[in-house]
């Protein structure tokens, strides 16, 4: 930020008049303000769709319960319509200056709007011709729980203050709640044995966006550090309950995380967004070194 500011003022002294000046230093900002290649997945919503639908598969398959393709589909279709519409709602609800992905909502909000009302309805058509009752089911509920959450942080903005973490946490459960539908559709009476694998996801989605909310917000708009404590206790403990691939993953991505925000010092706030969601990644890696 500093590089470009001194650049520009730099080159606003140089030109044969100051409209020219103006634009030369104008062009250089806009020019080193490009967004890098791999920041795109970001803005364009597609890393939480790609890390739903992997740990939707790896869970699955850890419980050796097989997924209909339509419900890989659905879910993809169902995460970024959602995450298109938040972001649309913060961008309209909040300063649009604050993230890149904020901005981009920000300034394409017709495009981002659109892409949410396109997403959402297919996911329901795919959903409906593709599978059978009880993932519908499953499906209603979590949306019930998301319609709920929507409620909760975008109609109580004033209220999200004296609970801090509360989007984060939310958004971990909801996540994972989503992901296990395939499982929760297929559960009997008893607890099932996939539970504390399900519940040590959600510990580290929760950790995920805490993190990256703490890397982001300024510290009095942040969740506290004991937020980020709970939701990665929750996941290493689950996951000592879970299957052992899974606990690999699990405990992987906690570890990552981890030591992501060791190095956040060195990392750039951009490249941080990035690796956060690249380090949910790890069933990948357990399925090839398994």
């Amino acid at each position: 930020m500093f590089a470009r500011a001194a650049a520009a003022g730099i080159l606003s002294g140089y030109g044969p008049g100051s409209g020219d000046r103006s634009r030369l230093a104008e062009s250089f900002v806009a020019v080193t303000d490009s967004r890098p290649w791999w920041l795109w997945p970001n803005l364009l919503s597609l890393d939480a769709p790609a890390v739903a639908v992997v740990w939707q598969r790896f869970l699955a398959a850890a419980a050796g319960v097989e997924v209909p393709v339509g419900a890989t589909v659905a879910l993809a279709l169902v995460v970024w319509g959602i995450y298109l519409a938040d972001r649309w709602l913060d961008a309209r609800g909040g300063p649009a200056g604050r993230t890149d992905r904020h901005r981009f909502a920000a300034r394409y909000p017709q495009a981002v709007a659109g892409l949410a009302a396109v997403a959402l309805p297919a996911a329901g058509a795919v959903a409906g011709v593709d599978l059978p009752f009880a993932y519908l089911e499953a499906g209603g509920t979590v949306a019930v729980v998301s319609v709920g959450y929507f409620a909760v942080v975008h109609l109580v903005r004033s209220r999200r203050a004296a609970y801090p973490g509360l989007k984060e946490s939310s958004v971990g459960v909801v996540f994972a709640a989503g992901v296990a539908i395939p499982l929760i559709a297929g559960a009997g009476a008893a607890v099932p044995g996939w539970l504390p694998g399900v519940a040590a996801f959600a510990g580290v989605c929760g950790l995920n966006c805490i993190l990256i909310s703490r890397w982001e917000e300024v510290p009095a708009a942040a969740p506290p550090g004991w937020a980020a404590l709970a939701a990665g206790g929750l996941a290493a403990g689950a996951a000592v309950a879970a299957s052992p691939p899974v606990a690999a993953a699990v405990l992987a991505s906690v570890g990552l995380l981890a030591g992501l925000n060791v190095a956040r010092i060195w990392v750039s706030t951009r490249g941080l967004r990035v690796l956060a969601d690249a380090v949910l990644l790890t069933p990948l890696a357990v399925a090839v070194l398994a």
